[in-house]
């Protein structure tokens, strides 16, 4: 049972790591796409400028943030998941208790 919960750990792990990182290259995908858009309508160069620095801001701050997510969930995987997966499997055991 100890291998099992450990490879439903690593296959969480894995799941949430592809998640932060398809996350994050949407969410510049969708800045990208706003800061092409907003600039054809900004009546200035100042407000184009703006736009790009806080493109930047915003992107690289959920950027690290994402990276830092996924660095301490891999250093944490055992506090992170494991109640997760006990509980689960604590409640699946009682739901088919109940149904025999």
């Amino acid at each position: 049972m100890q291998s099992t919960i450990e490879s439903r750990i690593d296959a969480l792990a894995r799941r949430d790591r592809l998640l932060a990182v398809t996350f994050t290259a949407l969410m510049w995908s969708v800045l990208a796409f706003v800061l092409t858009v907003a600039s054809a309508v900004a009546p200035s160069p100042g407000i184009v400028v703006a736009l790009v620095a806080s493109l930047l801001l915003l992107g690289l701050f959920n950027t690290a943030s994402m990276v830092a997510l996924v660095r301490r969930y891999a250093a944490n995987k055992d506090l992170v998941y494991r109640p997760d997966i006990v509980n689960l499997d604590r409640m699946r055991h009682e739901r088919a208790r109940g149904r025999s």
